[in-house]
């Protein structure tokens, strides 16, 4: 019978001097603060499934994922954190308390910082988005949520027995366990769920303000959606559900370009060609913005100059 991979990192063999660093590395998906002084850590990974199961020991620690970070290495998916210490969470939605044997949840394609506590025994489960959205549809919404009382607990209790047995968990039974487990995640997180909705609401306007802000910024600057969502902290499918109720990302860039043309038409000491500014907003070809901009405004550009400076 096969068992399913496990691994060992720890600082122990290095000089002291070196542990702090190759800690840091090992997790360059966080921003870690730490004191490199007399710094040790060891974690022990097991991959079962989709899912990867972590337990840490290490000197007292504060990871961080940034919006610069976010934007630098485009990692997805969830963690979840079972420590045996209380610590504070960070994220868009303010400071939250994580009493010790609770679960936070955090997403790492949004921005969140932990207090700095040891890692004392800490469990943490590792899942990529896909497997989240399969049983959560409403994944974006699970950042920062606080997974206590009798359901936490008993999600507690089947972190710990994985831990306890991870050496023993076949390769045949990996994805059974890691389906298992997510579900288990999945029934903790649904009433938590409903709360974070009302709450999110406000912040969801914000972020929107935010990301029109954005967008009217460059609109001289090809953008990407990925780009837009990282400098934001939000996931591509949470930015295409704030832009819902305006048609889409796509279509909401287009009018705001096309709205740019337009003032520039506008503007008498505005000597540029319509083709320049229409290549300066994004306009491939004059065909293409005179068809986009005769089906916003009436008129082509052309004929939208000649009205405007009455010529």
């Amino acid at each position: 019978m096969s068992f399913v991979p496990r691994s060992l990192f720890t600082t122990d063999a290095l000089p002291e001097r070196d542990r702090f660093e190759a800690w840091r590395a090992l997790f360059s998906a966080h921003d870690l603060d730490a004191d490199p002084h007399g710094f040790a850590g060891r974690i022990e990974t097991t991959l079962v499934g989709s899912m990867a199961l972590r337990v840490m020991n290490a000197a007292p620690q504060a990871p961080a994922r940034t919006r610069s970070q976010i934007r630098r290495d485009g990692q997805d998916g969830f963690v979840l954190h079972l420590s045996r210490h209380p610590f504070h969470v960070e994220t868009d939605r303010g400071e939250v308390a994580v009493p010790a044997g609770a679960i936070s949840l955090n997403d790492l394609s949004q921005p969140y910082r932990r207090s700095r506590v040891p890692e004392t025994d800490s469990l943490i489960l590792a899942f990529p988005r896909s497997s989240v959205a399969a049983v959560l549809p409403d994944e974006d919404a699970l950042h920062g949520l606080i997974l206590n009382g009798g359901a936490g607990r008993l999600l507690a209790d089947h972190m710990r027995s994985l831990a306890a047995h991870s050496d023993a968990i076949a390769t045949i039974d990996a994805a059974h366990i890691a389906q298992a487990t997510l579900h288990m995640v999945a029934a903790c997180a649904r009433p938590s769920l409903e709360g974070a909705a009302r709450a999110a609401a406000p912040l969801d306007a914000a972020r929107l303000r935010a990301a029109k802000r954005l967008m009217r910024g460059n609109l001289c600057t090809p953008l990407r959606i990925d780009t837009v969502a990282r400098e934001l902290g939000l996931s591509r499918s949470h930015l295409y559900r704030l832009f819902e109720p305006e048609g889409g990302v796509a279509r909401y860039l287009a009018r705001q370009r096309l709205a740019a043309v337009r003032a520039a038409l506008d503007d008498p000491l505005d000597r540029r060609s319509i083709g320049e500014i229409g290549e300066a907003y994004g306009f491939g070809s004059s065909a293409l913005l005179s068809r986009a901009f005769r089906q916003a405004y009436g008129l082509s550009p052309r004929d939208y100059r000649a009205f405007a400076r009455g010529t």
